[in-house]
């Protein structure tokens, strides 16, 4: 397999170790990937060791509980990996010049990642993966989002969430700095009880975007007293706090889309928040490799702010 460096080190791995690697990609952790392959914990163990020692480096970092992180080697080989077998896929397709197109399939990405980030690239992917459709579905609640996860009526899905809040069987496409931003005309530093006392903006209330926003605050020791108004739309409730007249808690990637003059300033800053991306088990294997390493890539590069 192609190194991603560009040179051929003559490796003997096998497609076994990258199914299984990748298995555990996708499902967050060992236990979930030998319940998807059907095979024992220990035999997944077995491989990963294997893989490694081969491999010189190792892929996971090593620390408790029952989530797996990939180290920094570990991300570049699952790219490499992902690429690899979508060749494979490709040449198959070669060979099979009359395969019948898969039904489309149902995905959802947040409107903001999907403009700015997806749609630029999907003619390449298209190009790549003629077989492949992919319906988008229309903008949604969070709460809609994992229950139509749980009711097998996606089968894609790209959610931006805190770390302990992942879907079940998602995996970790990247992170995103979070915090409380607010316009220039507010001087710091803060304190935690300063930028509570601060005016706030709000997405729409009792919802679980905004619960999940005031829990991770909370953690931070901050807990808005003053809320001046809830606004479930991204763009309209950053263009407000442009204005002066308040703070919002936000993800940098959204601040870059709608402060493209760079009116706000981060006042406080806090955990960030993890890109996760689910893909139904019963999606055809290749099928979510080719769109795990799609979205992988899509995500990682910048995003398009003119058209």
């Amino acid at each position: 397999m192609m190194g991603c460096n560009g040179r051929c080190p003559m490796y003997s791995i096998t497609f076994r170790q990258i199914e299984v690697f990748l298995e555990i990609c996708r499902a967050g952790n060992f236990s979930g990937a030998a319940g998807q392959l059907q095979v024992s914990q220990p035999a997944i163990s077995n491989v990963i060791r294997a893989l490694e020692s081969q491999l010189g480096i190792e892929l996971f970092e090593r620390r408790r509980g029952a989530s797996c992180v990939l180290s920094r080697e570990g991300t570049r080989f699952r790219d490499c990996a992902q690429q690899f077998l979508a060749q494979c896929e490709a040449i198959g397709r070669g060979a099979r010049p009359g395969r019948r197109r898969l039904k489309p399939l149902r995905a959802f990405i947040g409107g903001h990642l999907l403009e700015d980030f997806v749609r630029p690239m999907l003619p390449e992917f298209y190009d790549e993966h003629p077989q492949l459709q992919m319906n988008f579905l229309p903008e949604r609640s969070r709460e809609q989002i994992l229950q139509d996860i749980q009711a097998n009526k996606i089968d894609i899905a790209v959610i931006t969430v805190p770390a302990e809040e992942k879907p079940p069987g998602s995996l970790l496409v990247g992170t995103v700095a979070a915090g409380v931003y607010g316009a220039r005309n507010f001087r710091g530093p803060f304190s935690a009880e300063a930028v509570s006392a601060l005016p706030w903006l709000l997405p729409a209330a009792n919802t679980q975007l905004t619960d999940s926003m005031l829990r991770e605050l909370e953690k931070q020791g901050v807990v808005p007293r003053r809320v001046v108004q809830f606004c479930q739309y991204h763009d309209v409730r950053i263009h407000m706090v442009c204005r002066g007249k308040a703070v919002t808690f936000s993800v940098q990637s959204v601040i870059d889309k709608h402060d493209p003059r760079g009116q706000l300033r981060l006042l406080f800053p806090t955990t960030p928040w993890e890109r996760r991306l689910y893909i139904n088990p019963r999606v055809e294997p290749s099928s979510a490799t080719a769109i795990a390493s799609f979205v992988t890539r899509a995500l990682h590069g910048p995003p398009i702010t003119s058209r």
